[in-house]
């Protein structure tokens, strides 16, 4: 069997191998860091979200994963000017997608998100990338609100809630 879902006592119980993710962004199997490029793409390409956690899923078969913080890092942003402004996200898979500022949020010790993938997962910005989306931030001196203003629309830079 490739992959096979299993209790966490029931790991536990048999030793089966886990997949866990650190916080980096790091993916180890059985506690050894995978490093492989074929591997982890399979793995990416494989990878659901539900209200349990992560798992893969590969030929019918299962397997949880130990997901530190979350899957998915933003590890460079860019604002491009096309047709219309957008920020350009570069993913920690190797992918790059354009931000969608109405998932972005900061969460509990300032730590900002999103979504990505179609909006199936949460990824986490790095500090430099953050950095490269709050130096457009403007401040609403009324409302005492900071936003982002593309395309001639207001994107609130809110906390979660």
């Amino acid at each position: 069997m490739l992959l096979k879902e299993f209790s966490a006592k029931d790991k536990e119980d048999m030793g089966c191998p886990d997949i866990r993710v650190d916080r980096d962004g790091t993916w180890y199997f059985e506690g050894a860091e995978i490093i492989r490029t074929e591997i982890l793409s399979l793995f990416y390409a494989s990878l659901h979200l539900d209200e349990e956690g992560y798992y893969l899923e590969i030929k019918g078969e299962r397997a949880r994963l130990d997901v530190e913080d979350t899957v998915f890092l933003v590890k460079e942003a860019e604002l491009v000017k096309d047709s219309d402004e957008a920020f350009v996200i570069w993913l920690n898979d190797g992918s790059q997608e354009r931000l969608d500022l109405n998932t972005f949020r900061i969460a509990e010790e300032n730590v900002p998100y999103c979504l990505v993938k179609e909006g199936r997962f949460p990824a986490r910005f790095l500090r430099l990338p953050y950095y490269q989306v709050a130096q457009h931030a403007q401040h609403d001196e009324d409302t005492d609100e900071y936003f982002i203003l593309l395309n001639e629309k207001k994107y609130p830079l809110k906390g979660s809630s």
